[in-house]
């Protein structure tokens, strides 16, 4: 040993015997990592104090401390194993170590002296690990049914992992319930498993200096039937017999579900995810399920009722009236409206067009096949309609309803009593008019003596023998019923033209004489 390391190695032994008087911390907190093989810089916090007397870095691994490198007055001696790995700055006094093990793994320790001002201390704990590698999950199983089966994954890799991260996806893992870490996040256990947990899965192995990532792995998570669904080619429930139905069943389901159908309760011998109906008669209406089956999990669910109601095409409306005669204010009428064939059938009555509706002579029967009308009116002449609907078809059928009425408004010349003068000689006719079903026939009465069997009454030449009561008679055959107006007849004889000669001479006479003073008062 030469003079100047025996005289450093004397310093050392001093301190370490002594003790320093610290000033403040040369160190920051740490820790340091460094890799297997690299190089780590521990740097001390102090700057540039300017010349350091000695420096010491000591190396404690739980067993005692050691020396790893003293500088006295600019001269460094390693410590065994740190030869030729160490090197020591002379103003920071920092320390950087190279060809790192995993055994320098522990608290390092420094003691600065410099030529001014108080010696200086500091600990740091400097970890060495081996890198990251080979990461790999493995599963308890893969294969699982939902709800019922617990898979356990177990992270490893090659290298010095202190901790883990789990990822699904690319969203880390959120632990509770029925997900569940080790105590070093190694191992990740999820009971009562979850479609949602199939992956991808990854696992993260890290440590102060490298990580690494898995292979992402997949859980085959079998699950379902669920949300069974019946669609039909069509929005209505309402087919025509003879028509075609198609009906498909969906179902989420790992693996894909085996469907089966049933009708009204009862399994039909159809299996398969569609099932179609050709040629469709009333006896297959009903409720269709289709029952969705897993044969990994074992479960059955059925989807919900799909009505199918299937209808025969409406034909042959017509419509049945009464037989016989009827009157007015007498008679009454019944209607009744069928079809031929046709099923599930709904009618709405019209008359004209317009909707008929109910009042206190017309009812109509509680499933509307039928309408009374009771006593029957003039205003009930006419056509009458049934229409006849289901929802896959329509027929109408018509009616004619005939109600004999009258003679009612019996007038003369337009007015149902009155008069008139007739000069002797000149022409008269009498209009006698009704209203009635069927057409009134007329005769007449002239001062109660009956004259005439028609509407028109004619005096080709009036006398005054013609003078009187005229009286129409309108009577209708069918409802038996005679009604009559009266009309009354003044005749003025015309004067002959001598009578107004005489008259005027007789005028010039008297104006002669008075002239004369042969009439009249004297003076």
């Amino acid at each position: 040993m030469s003079q100047m390391e025996g005289a450093a190695l004397s310093t050392v032994t001093l301190l370490l015997l002594t003790g320093f008087c610290s000033g403040k911390d040369a160190l920051p907190p740490g820790p340091a990592n460094g890799s297997v093989g690299g190089s780590v810089m521990l740097n001390t916090v102090i700057g540039s104090v300017g010349p350091l007397l000695t420096v010491i870095w000591n190396f404690n691994d739980g067993s005692g401390p050691v020396i790893v490198v003293s500088v006295a007055n600019g001269v460094p001696t390693e410590g065994p194993g740190y030869r030729n790995r160490v090197n020591v700055s002379s103003t920071t006094g920092s320390l950087e170590l190279r060809q790192l093990t995993l055994g320098d793994t522990g608290t390092y320790a420094v003691n600065l002296i410099p030529e001014k001002g108080l010696p200086l201390t500091g600990e740091m704990i400097l970890n060495v690990y081996e890198p990251i590698s080979n990461v790999t999950v493995n599963a308890s199983t893969t294969d699982l049914v939902e709800l019922n089966d617990t898979v356990t994954l177990t992270c490893s890799a090659s290298g010095s992992p202190t901790s883990y991260q789990w990822l699904l996806g690319s969203s880390d893992i959120i632990t509770g319930g029925r997900v569940q870490l080790s105590d070093d996040g190694s191992i990740l256990t999820i009971s009562s498993v979850l479609r949602s947990d199939r992956g991808p899965l990854y696992c993260i192995a890290n440590n102060g200096i490298s990580n690494g990532t898995s292979q992402p792995i997949l859980l085959n998570i079998s699950y379902g039937p669920d949300n069974v669904e019946v669609a039909l080619d069509s929005q209505s429930e309402f087919y025509m017999a003879g028509s075609s139905v198609n009906l498909s069943c969906s179902a989420q389901s790992s693996p894909p579900a085996q469907f089966q159908w049933a009708l009204n309760g009862k399994m039909l011998d159809r299996e398969g995810q569609e099932l179609k109906l050709e040629n469709v008669q009333r006896n297959q209406s009903g409720s269709y399920i289709c029952w969705a089956h897993n044969s990994i999990t074992l479960r059955y669910t059925a989807s919900k009722p799909s009505m199918i109601t299937v209808l025969e095409r409406i034909s042959g409306a017509e419509i049945t009236g009464p037989s016989e005669t009827l009157i007015a204010g007498i008679s009454s009428a019944n209607l009744s409206c069928q079809a031929a064939a046709g099923t599930s059938i709904s009618r709405e009555w019209l008359k004209g067009d317009q909707p008929l509706s109910p009042s206190n002579r017309i009812t109509f029967s509680e499933d509307k096949s039928s309408v009374s009308i009771s006593p029957v009116e003039s205003s009930d002449n006419g056509e009458y309609q049934c229409r006849l609907s289901n929802p896959v078809s329509t027929d109408t059928a018509s009616y004619t309803l005939t109600v004999n009425y009258g003679p009612q408004d019996v007038v003369i010349n337009g007015k149902n009593t009155g008069s008139s003068t007739a000069e002797v000689n000149s022409r008269v006719t009498l209009k006698c008019s009704a209203v009635s079903l069927p057409p009134a026939t007329f005769f007449w009465l002239v001062n109660g003596t009956k004259r005439a069997e028609k509407s028109t009454f004619t005096i080709e030449k009036v006398s005054r023998n013609d003078a009187g009561n005229y009286t129409c008679v309108a009577s209708n055959d069918v409802t038996g019923l005679k009604v009559s107006a009266e009309h009354y007849l003044r005749v003025k004889e015309t004067e002959p033209s001598h009578s107004v000669s005489l008259r005027a001479t007789a005028g010039i006479v008297i104006l002669a004489l008075a002239g004369l003073g042969l009439i009249g008062g004297g003076p």
